[in-house]
């Protein structure tokens, strides 16, 4: 090269060469890929191999293990490949030939700088071979699963920089490999920071500017004082003013990076990859927000010290207020208090002025695990009216929660939601039987957030300010309260009924009477005793007019479960259903709904003779292709040996449907409805028509009616709102349990509100969270072995059947000829019958044990052909994560190391080389 070409600042060309050198050094050798096989075959294995098992139970097509090790093992790889990229120059006494080329110190600097990061680029995309046995399996997020890798990729363009640096400050390979792991894990240390947590935004599909910034400015500081150490070495003592010069450069360089990282950091941009885009402001969101008129402002509380745990929910709330306040830039305005505790001034300032509390969470201190206070809410306020979050649980949307408060304080007046009272009381009160107060359902508080609720006694017509109606369990109803329920839906007021054949949850706590085919409790005994039992009436006609055909004594069963971790350990009567297995139908009442469990449901049909005029909409579904069934209310519940009423027992689950055509387990229903009960024929109304004789059933509404009825209550149970919040991050923690957090219980019940007050405004947003995407061919291999199983047992239960009715009939046989002798008196026959009953008796109980023993084997020998079966399959899994990777890549070692051996070959001169005698 020319003078002119060396003098310049960067010189592309040489920067080439050296990178070219350099790769060779590492592609052209097979020691390089043994490298990248073994980088592939640890991912690999954390992923199938090492923790399979449960990477298989977890059931989610993503790269969720590979989290926590990936960064750990860019950590070791990168010194390792840099470890020679210039030690082994100084130690092979190439430096100073290499320095005295036509390039500069930062060309070959940056040279070998490229020629690691395009090694580990390499490496890393063959690492995506998991990504293709992923999507084997399943259907993962692309663009989280981009996010990961390019997360990934900027912590080893950075580990990079830091490795050729430690290169550069030592001459021995082996303890440069040290230096840059040390320098990189130190690195990386501070990237796993709570606070920091480098890596959390692209583990979520984001990709933000701060973190591409901070991971640059990484590159650049090392890269600089690579250059800067080299070009010390060359100093002379009349170079004063290029010392200067280059000491300044490098301190200006490192000040520049650091501030351009921070401001990338504070502007708060990042691309959202995520199929989902749940990690910004969604465009339902910002619709919503646009229709502010007043300002509002939301002070937000987060304790200054966050445990490990929840501080990752910390960012995510800090990221989402920025992202609130600049969507309404202007009316929005967010205010950002960090209490140290409970006692401090901002801590006093949430109590007093909002009545938030902190709330109570183990912490780790230097005296072991101790109590902590915890803020984490916020206080939305506008005009006077405010709204308070009392804190961000792991499990909550926070978009979700700062939108709809903001959309609360800013609205002039909340529209009227009632909740009819029956005998399954969630709007809370009084209890006489306990005579203690009892709390509202959480559904009820969550209603509360958006709604003004309203409690309304049936004994009397619906007031005409009830906007939309929920009514729990309405089987409980007496006649009277049945009829104005029927009333008030016929009239075109939009209804929500929750009606459960066997509520099992409050069955479980003493409310056998909640069954439909039970009788009422007595009413308030405080009353006295003329006061008379009140009965059930009868709701069959209403739901037959709604166009149902609902049997409220049939419970179903579903032979499906999203994860193996409940599978034999709760009744198949917990019924799971899945919009990825077509078992949630796509409506504006379950959009966003992915998951759902129903314990016990009931199942719904439509009537065949349902009038035209009404359309019945099926809203969900057992898992349809997954076996299911139905058990008759007699064969689930038997009575208390304690007397007061039944208690569940185990169902043999005896019937089976239509796989194909599953019942529906919640309709939405519309049209013109034909009156079930009595009512006043508008037609008369101007006439002069007697009452009594006015009121006829069969008259058709005169508005739509608008009526949501779901076969089940125990779905919106308290305990699912554990699901929901994920209160303490527990399912986070326990990663077997996480298909948990899949659950939409919670926001069904709020959509089906919404939807019936024809309010699409959150129908979206509730429910922006990551969809379910399981390992299918893992879930198919168990669902055809398990039918294959559920056939083997009932054959076995049918020949054992029919085993112990064949002994029991010639036992009876020879009773009967015993009885038939004529040569013997009665007390002869009686003698012997009782002799021969003994000895048929023993013949029959040894009999039984050995059919019982017969059944169990079959039973047993099924259960080991399905594990075998399963994890057959599975070793097929590991071998094709495995053994394909491995193979390509050792016939590609094998192809380098022959051309390697041929090229060595070929330079040894002739007079040297052998010669067979």
């Amino acid at each position: 090269m020319s003078a002119v070409s060396r003098s310049k600042a960067v010189n592309p060309k040489a920067i080439s060469a050296v990178m070219r050198r350099q790769l060779w050094s590492l592609l052209g050798n097979p020691l390089g890929y043994v490298f990248i096989l073994a980088f592939v075959l640890a991912t690999a294995a954390a992923l199938f191999l090492f923790d399979g098992e449960k990477y298989f139970a977890r059931n989610i097509a993503d790269l969720g293990p590979l989290h926590s090790l990936m960064p750990w093992l860019i950590a070791v790889l990168l010194p390792a490949l840099a470890m020679g990229a210039w030690a082994n120059e100084r130690e092979q006494g190439t430096e100073e030939l290499l320095l005295t080329l036509p390039l500069s110190i930062f060309d070959a600097v940056v040279g070998k700088y490229f020629a690691v990061v395009i090694y580990f680029s390499v490496a890393l995309a063959c690492s995506l071979s998991n990504v293709v046995v992923l999507s084997w399996l399943g259907t993962p997020d692309w663009g989280l699963i981009s996010s990961n890798y390019a997360g990934w990729w900027l912590a080893g363009a950075a580990f990079a920089a830091l490795s050729v640096l430690a290169s550069v400050v030592v001459s021995v390979p082996a303890i440069a490999f040290v230096l840059g792991l040390i320098f990189s894990g130190i690195v990386l240390w501070g990237a796993r920071l709570p606070h920091v947590e480098w890596f959390d935004a692209f583990n979520r599909g984001v990709v933000p500017l701060g973190n591409i910034g901070a991971a640059i400015a990484v590159i650049v500081a090392a890269i600089g004082l690579a250059v800067f150490i080299l070009a010390s070495r060359r100093w002379r003592p009349s170079g004063a003013k290029t010392v200067w010069a280059q000491a300044l450069s490098l301190v200006f360089g490192l000040l520049l990076m650091v501030n351009l990282a921070r401001i990338a950091t504070r502007t708060g941009i990042d691309a959202d990859v995520t199929s989902e885009g749940l990690a910004s402001i969604s465009m339902t969101g910002a619709d919503i927000l646009k229709d502010l008129s007043e300002p509002v402002t939301v002070t937000a509380f987060i304790s200054a010290e966050l445990p490990p745990e929840l501080a990752i929910k910390g960012k995510e709330i800090l990221d989402k207020l920025k992202a609130l306040e600049r969507a309404r830039t202007g009316l929005i305005t967010v205010v950002i208090k960090r209490p140290g505790d409970v006692l401090d001034v901002n801590g006093v300032l949430a109590g007093r002025e909002y009545n938030l509390k902190p709330r109570k969470q183990m912490v780790d201190s230097v005296a072991g695990k101790e109590p902590a206070d915890i803020f984490l809410g916020a206080a939305v306020t506008c005009a006077g009216n405010t709204q308070v979050i009392d804190y961000f649980d792991p499990g909550l949307s926070v978009e979700y929660e700062l939108i709809r408060a903001v959309r609360a304080v800013a609205s002039t007046k909340k529209r009227v939601l009632g909740i009819a009272t029956t005998d399954l009381d969630i709007n809370g009160g009084f209890d006489y039987e306990s005579r203690q107060m009892n709390q509202p359902w959480e559904i009820v508080n969550e209603w509360k957030k958006q709604y003004d609720i309203r409690p309304v006694n049936l004994d009397t017509p619906v007031a005409e300010d009830i906007e939309v109606l929920v009514v729990p369990q309405p089987s409980s109803l007496t006649q009277p309260q049945l009829e104005n329920l029927h009333a008030s839906i016929w009239s075109g007021r939009p209804t929500l009924l929750m009606e459960d054949p066997m509520p099992y949850f409050p069955m479980n706590t003493g409310r056998s009477d909640l069954i439909p085919s039970q009788p009422k409790k007595g009413g308030n005994p405080m009353a006295g005793p003329d006061a008379g039992t009140p009965q059930k009436g009868n709701i069959q006609p209403l739901f037959t007019n709604l166009g149902l055909n609902f049997d409220l004594r049939q419970v179903l069963w579903s032979d499906y479960f999203p994860s193996h971790e409940f599978r034999n350990r709760i009744p198949l009567n917990f019924v799971w259903t899945n919009r990825d297995q077509a078992g949630i139908a796509d409506t504006s009442t379950t959009k966003g709904i992915t998951g759902l469990l129903l314990p016990f449901p009931g199942q719904i049909f439509v009537a065949s003779d349902k009038p035209a005029a009404l359309e019945v909409k099926p809203l969900f579904t057992p898992t349809p292709k997954v076996t299911w069934g139905r058990d008759s209310i007699d064969e689930l519940i038997q009575q208390s040996p304690y007397g007061g009423g039944v208690q569940p027992k185990e169902a043999k689950h005896l019937f089976s449907g239509d796989r194909a055509n599953p019942p529906m387990m919640a309709v939405e229903i519309s049209g013109t409805m034909l009156a079930a009960y009595p009512v006043v024929d508008p037609a008369t109304v101007m006439d002069k028509t007697p009452p009594e004789t006015a009121r006829k059933s069969g008259i058709p509404s005169t508005k739509p009616v608008h009526v949501i009825v779901i076969a089940d209550v125990d779905f919106v149970n308290n305990q699912f709102f554990a699901f929901y919040r994920n209160t303490e991050n527990q399912f986070n923690k326990q990663e077997d349990f996480k298909f948990l957090l899949a659950l939409r219980n919670v926001q069904l019940a709020a959509n089906a509100v919404d939807s019936l007050f024809n309010d699409q405004g959150f129908l979206a947003l509730r429910t922006r969270q990551p969809v379910r995407r399981p390992l299918k061919r893992i879930e198919d291999q168990l669902f055809s072995t398990q039918e294959v199983v559920r056939k083997a047992i009932q054959t076995a239960d049918a020949e054992s059947e029919s085993a112990q009715a064949a002994a029991q009939k010639a036992m009876n046989e020879q009773t009967s000829k015993i009885m038939a002798r004529t040569d013997l008196d009665d007390n002869a026959k009686a003698h012997a019958q009782a002799e021969a009953g003994g000895i048929a008796q023993r013949k029959l109980d040894l009999e039984a044990e050995q059919i019982a023993k017969a059944r169990l084997v079959k039973e047993n020998e099924a259960k080991i052909e399905q594990r075998r079966t399963i994890e057959g399959f599975r070793e097929r899994v590991r071998w094709l994560a495995l053994g394909t990777p491995a193979a390509i890549l050792a016939l590609l070692i094998l192809i380098v190391y022959l051309r390697k051996l041929a090229a060595e070959k070929a330079h040894v001169p002739t007079a040297r080389k052998r010669t067979s005698a």
